[in-house]
């Protein structure tokens, strides 16, 4: 089955830079069926239901965000309330999704928040810090120990920096299971087969070598192609497949640690003044210039999935797995072959993802048990992430821990509902679909502990930049970034012009105060560790 390109693992790492001016939450108004609030957030009478059917005064509505790329789909309000039905009966809970695109959630959560608004779960998407040093969520320690879920949530989570956590305090859930990453180079099957090219899943290749497969591949064809699709959309270089880094739950305004040079490694730099971004940004010029990259891949609005299956395109650079049999990002309609680029690592020194509470919460104790209700009920995580089970996809087979399913057309796009980045429940308990082993989340979890193993973890795991005194840098250095890194990534221009020209900017912007300002609590954290 054919996914689209914002898959439940490229969402797992993109990070897009504080937007100003943007607009607020879009609210949506409660489904049929559901529960009413009044002022102070207490469930009132359900629409067409008798206080005989339930007692609605023990009902509590709970605003939840709900990131989505778009307009919502048509199968949307029959999800809301299939999981209401549920969640009120089982624990009293009403659930009302408040939309909103990822890359304004944090945007849209401090306008609500600020306007004193009802949020009761919000969603951090590399903005723990931020939502802290503005006072926008409330911890959640005492929350989960009377909760009794602490265990549960572990056992749930394979983060292995679980429940995140600041100033020795928890204050969210992470939305997501798995922290390594695997970069490849996805081929359309058909072109690697015409070339008779079989990439071996224990090697790493060379951006050396993918240079004279995509030469041999051209001069078979006799004709310019696409080799590299980069996304617009986000400042990492090579769609992540740069190369080992961490950056520190944010984004690149905040430093990294190159960790490509040694996991063991502790100073934080600007990734854009490496010599590695140097010959990188110059491989893409002459990538460019070959006619392998698009001339207008830094403003087009089409997506990886959108550009792929054309005729005259290789393949992409994206997300990879351990071995083969276990990759299932297959936007391209006839399958890939990986070339892994980039071997598993743990990449984010805390959780990207998080659920979090806001302090604007009428209930945080049921806001926490609507969080850890998706964690201990795979069937409510498997209905927000896929819909309704005989009306988006079937489950064919299910042996203990592997469940395969099926979905219900050929292309997730058509479906009724389904949640493109894949923030709900226990991503190890979903089922498996299309041609994916019925394996993949054993494997998956073996394959976490096994980096974990080979200490391919950074040094800066648990910890947590407090950016609060250098905000104004750091927006000032993320507008520099939006008007050079996507150009200079889609080898738009020349960088023996353009990359000085963005360091010195970046310089003027205040990115050396910011990475001073992070080592310095990095070193600080170091030395209690």
């Amino acid at each position: 089955m054919k996914k689209k390109l914002l898959s439940i693992f490229l969402m797992t790492a993109m990070v897009l830079a504080l937007v100003s001016g943007c607009s607020g939450a879009k609210t949506q108004e409660p489904s049929a069926g559901t529960a009413q609030t009044d002022e102070s957030g207490e469930g009132t009478q359900t629409d067409g239901e008798s206080d005989e059917e339930t007692n609605s005064d023990e009902i509590v509505n709970i605003y939840w965000q709900y990131p989505s790329p778009g307009e919502l789909p048509p199968g949307f309000d029959d999800m809301e309330a299939a999981l209401n039905e549920m969640m009120v009966k089982d624990i009293g809970v009403n659930v009302t999704f408040v939309p909103t695109n990822l890359d304004i959630a944090f945007q849209d959560a401090t306008l609500m928040v600020s306007a004193g608004e009802q949020l009761d779960v919000a969603m951090t998407w590399g903005t723990l810090g931020q939502f802290l040093e503005r006072g926008l969520i409330q911890p959640i320690d005492e929350l989960l120990v009377a909760s009794g879920k602490v265990d549960m949530l572990k056992e749930n989570n394979s983060d292995p920096y679980a429940l995140g956590s600041y100033d020795g305090h928890t204050y969210g859930v992470p939305a997501g299971n798995i922290t390594y990453n695997v970069l490849s180079y996805n081929m359309k099957k058909s072109i690697a087969e015409k070339y008779n090219l079989t990439p071996n899943d224990e090697t790493i290749y060379t951006l050396d070598e993918m240079e004279e497969i995509f030469q041999s591949i051209q001069d078979g064809e006799g004709t310019d192609l696409i080799c590299q699709i980069p996304w617009n959309n986000t400042n990492e270089p090579l769609n992540y497949n740069f190369g080992e880094y961490d950056k520190f739950g944010g984004d690149l305004s905040y430093g990294v640690l190159m960790l490509n040079r040694g996991f063991d490694t502790t100073e934080i730099v600007n990734i854009f003044e490496t010599s590695e971004y140097a010959d990188y940004a110059q491989r893409m010029y002459e990538w460019a210039q070959k006619g392998w990259i698009s001339p207008d891949a830094a403003v087009t609005t089409d997506t990886v999935a959108d550009i792929v299956n054309r005729d005259g395109v290789v393949g992409y650079f994206g997300w990879g797995a351990p071995e083969s049999s276990m990759l299932d990002n297959s936007e391209v309609k006839d399958g890939v072959v990986q070339f892994k680029i980039v071997d598993g690592y743990v990449r984010e020194s805390s959780p990207f993802f998080s659920w979090v509470v806001p302090i604007t919460s009428t209930n945080p104790e049921k806001a926490l048990e609507a969080i850890t209700y998706i964690y201990e009920n795979k069937e409510a995580a498997w209905l927000i992430q896929f819909g309704l089970e005989g009306v988006s996809y079937d489950i064919v087979s299910e042996d203990g821990d592997m469940v395969v399913g099926e979905y219900k057309a050929e292309d997730v796009s058509d479906l009724p509902f389904y949640n493109v980045y894949g923030l709900w429940g226990n991503r190890l308990a979903w089922p498996t679909f299309g041609d994916t082993s019925p394996e993949l989340n054993i494997k998956k979890a073996e394959y976490q502990k096994q980096y974990e193993a080979e200490g391919r973890v950074p040094r800066s795991a648990g910890y947590v930049f407090k950016s609060a005194d250098v905000t104004s840098q750091i927006a000032a250095v993320q507008t520099v970034m939006a008007q050079y890194a996507t150009s200079i990534n889609c080898g738009a221009l020349d960088p023996a012009k353009s990359l000085p020209e963005f360091n010195e900017a970046l310089k003027a912007a205040g990115i050396d105060e910011i990475i001073a300002e992070n080592q310095r609590q990095f070193d600080a954290w170091l030395a209690q560790q």
